[in-house]
């Protein structure tokens, strides 16, 4: 530790940090660079010969654009991974912290100024006009707010900034902005390359996950490079980012492979075409990757406080980068180089939902599997944390870890199952995905008692909820206000017509579901009478009961989009809707009422 300070304090040192910043930035973007030209000339993404005749927008935008990309995503991946390293690496009281906060802002301010820079080359290529002549005309700047791609940059220059200012609000929370950083990622995804290929959901998740864990990785190393290299808690922080970056491998390896399989279709485009070879340059690249982070889990990161093992950690380090570098390049490069024709997985078997949907059966419900990236990572997470927390307790009780996992299972059934294909083509596969994420899986999920083995294992109480009836009375007035908006408005139709606006409209249903499964449970100890959990519970149930009598009574809901997205073999409009009436009367009584029964007035006595 004391060599630590002794080499902070030297004049050398202090003028090397000061400089050292640059000097990683200026040698990842030039080998970034050099592979993205070497890419784009190899997949003909730029530099390809132009049809006489047409209008072109330049070699400015051509060659532009993609470099300009390649500069916004290092912004973007720097700003991410210093805020990682600001809020989850670093410890509380650590002096780097407020730092690695400044130099957020700034990168944040520099992805701000990157994007509106793709903003403007993008706009020239899609007109086609040359920048210079784009610039000439002002009044055609405007144009890219009716483009969805130009639009999502816009979305993105006003998330940056917001960003950029939250890093200097000391009294907001610190997490904030590393959660704006990572919704700032998402919208080019959603309008991108992706947004073309056969199977729309697939792409777009694994483009959003591989974004996300891509960006979290290289700047989550490049913080830990620059801001903590002659830190005394390198050790900490590397071994926290030690777990980040393994769980980003993991799920760039998964998003990638799901994303070429949707892209190419059959094995044999990967070595016939140059979008084929550059994914297995990027392939290669990618386990050269995992070699290092196996060097850094054998050789630093359980030894970097001795001084020759931290020299080693930033050679392997800065190595790393340029790997990552490279791997940025190629994807960058192959996001300009056309797929092979026709190598689309999926095709566009279905123009409405954007994805090929087998002709219904009830079996198909169960065996028509859709492994979204996105959501497979959504259920990974907690599948691992709650492993690594009960390991943590001694003798936690096996029901509650088959309650935990049993829950994440059935989630994982009507999410990544048949269910979820079909969810968004017929009503009662909506409802029965809807009902199963709002009342099953919640009450499933808090038997687990998640909040104890993890409070317990990072030595902090475990607080109660608020017997407060307000809280309650919040919770009892959203169920038929959701209920309502979303069966008696438009909200359905328009959660059916997108990918992300069906992710969108489910999690309000999940929150309020899991917040009135932990009061009902009470496997967390919420110190709630049982006579209101009781009523929270009826309430909660009558609410489902009621949207199934109407269902059953009431006209067709949504039935022009039904109409539309209906799939081979499927009952008629009024049978399926018969069908999630049911549904809705069902579950409830599966679900709700034996709660209600153990909370009956032979233990009006039970506290928690």
């Amino acid at each position: 530790m004391a060599v630590s300070l002794r080499v902070d304090a030297r004049p050398g040192a202090r003028r090397s940090a000061r400089w050292y910043p640059a000097l990683v930035a200026g040698a990842f973007v030039g080998t970034g660079a050099l592979v993205l030209v070497a890419a784009l000339r190899f997949g003909g993404g730029a530099g390809t010969p132009r049809i006489a005749g047409l209008p072109t927008a330049g070699p400015v935008t051509e060659w532009g654009l993609p470099l300009a990309r390649l500069a916004y995503e290092l912004c973007a991946a720097a700003c991410v991974g210093t805020l990682l390293a600001a809020c989850v690496l670093a410890p509380a009281a650590a002096p780097e912290r407020e730092r690695c906060l400044r130099a957020a802002g700034w990168w944040a301010l520099g992805w701000a100024f990157c994007s509106l820079l793709t903003y403007l080359l993008t706009l020239s290529s899609f007109i086609p006009m040359p920048v210079a002549n784009l610039l000439a005309e002002p009044g055609m700047l405007g144009f890219g707010a009716g483009l969805p791609q130009t639009r999502a940059l816009l979305l993105v220059v006003a998330i940056t900034f917001v960003v950029a200012t939250a890093t200097m609000a000391p009294r907001l929370p610190r997490w904030l902005p590393l959660v704006l950083a990572v919704a700032g990622l998402l919208p080019p995804a959603y309008v991108g390359h992706a947004a073309s290929a056969g199977d729309h959901d697939l792409a777009v998740s694994g483009l959003m996950v591989h974004l996300a864990a891509m960006a979290t990785w290289v700047g989550g190393l490049g913080a830990v490079l620059v801001h903590f290299r002659r830190s005394r808690d390198l050790p900490v922080v590397l071994r926290r980012f030690s777990a980040v970056a393994l769980c980003c491998f993991a799920a760039v390896a998964f998003s990638g492979a799901v994303s070429g399989w949707v892209r190419l279709g059959t094995p044999s485009g990967l070595w016939q075409t140059p979008y084929g070879l550059l994914l297995l340059a990027k392939v290669a690249t990618l386990a050269v990757l995992g070699w290092f982070g196996w060097t850094h889990r054998r050789r630093t990161v359980g030894g970097v406080a001795d001084r020759g093992v931290r020299r080693t950690f930033v050679r392997l380090a800065a190595g790393e980068l340029v790997v990552m570098a490279v791997a940025m390049g190629l994807a960058v490069g192959l996001a300009r180089t056309p797929p092979p024709a026709g190598g689309d997985a999926g095709g566009h078997a279905h123009p409405a939902l954007e994805y090929a949907l087998a002709p219904f059966s009830p079996a198909a419900l169960l065996t028509e599997v859709r492994l979204d990236p996105l959501l497979v990572l959504l259920l990974a997470l907690p599948a691992a944390a709650y492993l690594i927390w009960t390991r943590r307790v001694p003798s936690w009780p096996r029901a509650r870890t088959a309650a935990w996992y049993a829950g994440l299972a059935l989630a994982a059934l009507v999410l990544i199952g048949g269910v979820s294909g079909y969810a968004r083509a017929m009503v009662s596969a909506q409802a029965l995905q809807h009902a199963v994420l709002a009342l099953a899986v919640p009450l499933l999920l808090a038997a687990g008692a998640p909040m104890t083995p993890a409070a317990r294992a990072m030595s902090r109480p475990l607080g109660g909820v608020s017997s407060s009836p307000r809280v309650l009375a919040l919770l009892a007035t959203a169920w038929p206000a959701l209920a309502f908006l979303l069966y008696g408005t438009d909200w359905l139709t328009w959660s059916l017509t997108g990918y992300a606006e069906h992710l969108v409209t489910e999690l309000p249903f999940l929150g309020v579901g899991l917040a009135t499964a932990w009061v009902l449970v009470g496997a967390d100890r919420p110190a709630v009478p049982p006579a209101w959990r009781r009523g929270l519970a009826a309430v909660a149930g009558l609410t489902y009961v009621g949207v199934g009598a109407c269902l059953l009574l009431g006209s067709p809901v949504a039935a022009r989009w039904f109409a539309l997205a209906r799939p081979h073999d499927a009952p008629d409009l009024i049978t399926d809707q018969y069908l999630a009436g049911a549904v809705f009367l069902i579950v409830p009584l599966l679900t709700l009422a034996p709660v209600v029964r153990l909370l009956g007035p032979s233990r009006s006595s039970e506290r928690g």
